[in-house]
């Protein structure tokens, strides 16, 4: 089999999730970066590619169906959570003399609340 080299631009988030692709393999990111590629063509053809495995496929389609659940649920609570603070702001300095405090009060618990939900988060995937 001819192999022939190619230069390829990926986005960040793909580069990293190659790159723990092959963490979690063993492989380098190279090596990931073919099987990718491997995978990708096989579910564009619609025929499994020598030497691949549909149970990896299927995996990898599982994978990608739930990380866009993710992404749109991720987006909703962002929204709610903007349009929460906006309305609890605007409510808040509505007839406050000291604005600017009550402004900051506001900011220092969103953000403290924010670092928890953080810290809570990094704690589960740990």
């Amino acid at each position: 089999m001819n192999r022939v080299k190619l230069s390829v631009r990926v986005p960040m988030g793909q580069e990293v999730m190659i790159r723990r692709y092959a963490e979690a393999r063993g492989l380098t990111r190279y090596q990931a970066l073919s099987r990718v590629i491997e995978a990708g063509l096989g579910a564009v053809a619609d025929a499994p590619m020598a030497g691949g495995s549909n149970a990896g496929d299927d995996v990898m389609a599982a994978f990608d169906a739930r990380l866009g659940v993710i992404e749109a649920l991720l987006d909703r609570s962002l929204f709610t959570a903007s349009a929460a603070y906006a309305y609890a702001r605007r409510a808040a300095l509505r007839g406050d003399g000291d604005a600017d405090r009550t402004d900051s009060m506001i900011g220092e618990a969103a953000h403290s609340a924010y670092r928890r939900q953080r810290a809570l988060a990094a704690e589960a995937l740990s």
